[in-house]
């Protein structure tokens, strides 16, 4: 702590000046405060005998306000640290508008985290291809890169040589209102356009984004589509048996083992066209990260009785079929039970079925993989009833000579 009760080292060209090579005039201290380690390098003189500080986050910045005020005596003498007229009345009028307690280098500090940044020189094509190799580089896996692919195709026909920050809310909002396809496809379009330029205003290539106040296009609520008790059925006994008793192929058996991990696990399509043997265990699945959407390794455990009867009956030690192979033995497996195939409805009908039979949307939301177990009571709630969630789960392969080989 030095004479005045101040702790940091005092220079009147000494320590911190010597070492940046430039020593200040007299009236001009170079201060370093050790105990302020976001901004340690500070600059102190006095104007009427009042002691005037002010303090930064490098030594390169210390110096060169220090020399400007130097300059600046030098030339004017102590003129140079008052305010005229004008400067006062300005002074006044900021202070008046922040308050009168309001801490300068706070203010600073938000005006330069704020303050509008010069137009990049990117064109809207070019700042399409940094984004993608910067998702890439975060570890976004490239089936999920390509789903960009057609919305900034139309991006770039529609203005790839403008400059991004040239680009107006209006122009954004005419060119999402001419996008064409479900309301889904419409919205998810949207959303990635606006990740696009939020990107860019987060890595300060542009001041401002043109989706600033936008909203994404609604998606009206639609009740989801399940298969009844009776269509769920079908669907496995169809396959599972031959109508002249004969066996049925592994390859039958694999479909139905594949589509068990849909309507009684949840799976999704694509997960269950990839498991292997190895990640069906006595106690649960064990999926790893690339074969599932969330890109975490997950075990999942808990689940029902027929899922595992249906899984050793298939054989998982003799599966051997391709993901493409699957959704076309599963395609068959629809038409010959003769049910509809609404998108995504065996993993629906797990929902569904999960919620009305155990009432535990937490433990159903485990399953699914699902972040908020409350909006998946708000969306399968009420769907099926109790018995019907009972006999969901109840569906087992063929028990004697059906089915066997």
């Amino acid at each position: 702590m030095n004479k005045r009760g101040q702790t940091g080292e005092e220079s009147n060209g000494g320590t911190a000046a010597r070492s940046a090579k430039w020593a200040p005039p007299r009236g001009i201290r170079l201060i370093a405060f050790a105990h302020r380690p976001d901004r340690p390098y500070g600059v102190q003189w006095r104007i009427d005998g009042q002691r005037k500080t002010k303090t930064f986050q490098t030594q390169e910045k210390q110096i060169e306000f220090a020399k400007a005020l130097a300059g600046d005596t030098k030339r004017d003498g102590l003129a140079a640290l008052r305010l005229n007229t004008d400067e006062a009345r300005e002074w006044r009028a900021f202070r008046a508008l922040i308050g009168a307690d309001a801490n300068l280098e706070a203010v600073a500090a938000c005006w330069e985290r704020n303050k509008a940044v010069a137009v990049s020189p990117l064109t809207v094509r070019e700042a399409v291809a940094l984004y993608t190799a910067a998702k890439t580089a975060e570890g976004v896996d490239a089936a999920s890169i390509s789903h960009y692919g057609p919305i900034f195709d139309r991006l770039e026909a529609a203005m790839g040589e403008r400059n991004v920050g040239d680009v107006t809310g209006e122009e954004i909002a005419a060119f999402m209102a001419a996008q064409v396809g479900s309301e889904h496809t419409r919205r998810s379009r949207f959303a990635r356009c606006r990740a696009l330029f939020n990107w860019l205003l987060e890595s300060k290539r542009i001041s401002s984004t043109p989706f600033a106040g936008m909203k994404p296009p609604k998606v009206a609520a639609k009740e989801v589509e399940i298969l009844s008790i009776a269509q769920s059925k079908s669907l496995f006994s169809k396959s599972s048996t031959n109508e002249d008793g004969s066996p049925i192929s592994q390859e039958r058996r694999e479909m139905l083992g594949r589509l068990a991990l849909e309507a009684f696990a949840g799976l999704r399509n694509d997960t269950a066209g990839q498991i292997v043997a190895a990640e069906i265990q006595k106690d649960g699945l064990r999926i790893p990260a690339a074969k599932i959407k969330t890109r975490k390794d997950q075990f999942l455990d808990g689940l029902p009785k027929n899922l595992h009867a249906w899984l050793k009956w298939s054989r998982p030690e003799e599966w051997a079929m391709t993901q493409r192979q699957y959704a076309e033995a599963k395609a068959d497996a629809f038409t010959r039970a003769d049910v509809p195939h609404p998108h995504n409805c065996l993993r629906h009908g797990f929902a569904s079925y999960h919620v009305a039979a155990y009432k535990n949307p937490a433990a159903t939301s485990v399953v699914l993989c699902h972040k908020s177990a409350q909006l998946l009571w708000d969306t399968y709630r009420g769907i099926a009833t109790q018995p019907d969630g009972n006999a969901y789960f109840a569906i087992t392969p063929p028990k004697g000579k059906a089915g066997s080989e």
